[in-house]
């Protein structure tokens, strides 16, 4: 499906289920697109939800563009929501997604009914965390000259690990037809969040998951979302990494579902 944006970019997206259940609108990682969610979509529709999963600008067939701000995902998402006569959303987002995720509610909180963020983070501040952020576009800008394929073997060698072979599978094929240009855009897009602060002010419902593979560096950077948001819950996933969602998707689905079908949460 496609729609037209008000920017005059074009959203490129799919969506399943009964069109009478309540919208949940999933939000890929960086270098993915909306197929990154093919572990989830099906089994989301079947349990009453009716699921829009785009691909974000820069991403997949969604409009390439010449400047990148969180705001222009957002902006993104609004008109998906209009589309589809839509109020509110539950929103879904793992890593660069869970960036646009929290960024979207925090400047709309009241389009967004429950929120649901995994292997991601809500600012760069330390030494370390704006080294990792500096690291992603250095390291697109030095794969832009090697080439594609130079990408997508070490996309292969990241997810070794046999519980990691879909993530693995996935991202060796999607990388083969990476545009930089875009993925420099994206990346230096998300390394300027900065929502710790006002996420305090979040009223929303709120789950926050991380896989456990990544260190417990990364484990501490998810967990300063939960921590920021008033009785949000925090899960660490055992054998998943960014992305959970296709790393470890049942354990991902589970937690996800169990959340979304429970009226109250606390840490």
């Amino acid at each position: 499906m496609k729609i037209k944006n008000t920017d005059g970019t074009e959203t490129v997206y799919s969506a399943l289920g009964e069109v009478t259940n309540e919208a949940i609108v999933l939000l890929h990682g960086i270098g993915a697109d909306h197929t990154m969610w093919q572990p989830q979509m099906a089994e989301f529709a079947s349990n009453g939800f009716y699921v829009l999963a785009p691909d974000l600008l820069g991403h997949g067939h969604s409009s390439k563009v010449q400047h990148l701000e969180l705001q222009d995902w957002e902006n993104q998402i609004l008109d998906l929501l209009q589309a589809h006569q839509r109020e509110t959303c539950i929103l879904v987002g793992v890593s660069m997604g869970g960036v646009i995720a929290q960024s979207f509610a925090v400047n709309h909180p009241d389009r967004v009914s429950r929120l649901v963020v995994s292997d991601t983070f809500a600012e760069l501040k330390t030494p370390l965390e704006r080294a990792l952020g500096l690291s992603q576009v250095i390291g697109f800008w030095l794969f832009k000259r090697v080439g594609a394929a130079a990408l997508a073997k070490g996309m292969a060698s990241t997810y070794q690990a046999p519980f990691a072979k879909p993530a693995k599978d996935y991202f060796s094929q999607v990388a083969l037809s990476a545009d930089f240009e875009q993925l420099i855009l994206a990346r230096r897009a998300i390394n300027r969040i900065d929502v710790v602060g006002p996420l305090r002010h979040l009223q929303i419902p709120t789950l926050v998951m991380v896989g456990d593979q990544f260190g417990q560096f990364f484990v501490e950077i998810n967990r300063k979302i939960a921590n920021a948001i008033k009785d949000a819950k925090f899960v660490v996933l055992n054998q998943a990494m960014d992305p959970s969602n296709l790393v470890n998707a049942a354990s991902f689905n589970r937690e996800t579902l169990s959340f979304l079908k429970t009226k109250s949460t606390s840490k």
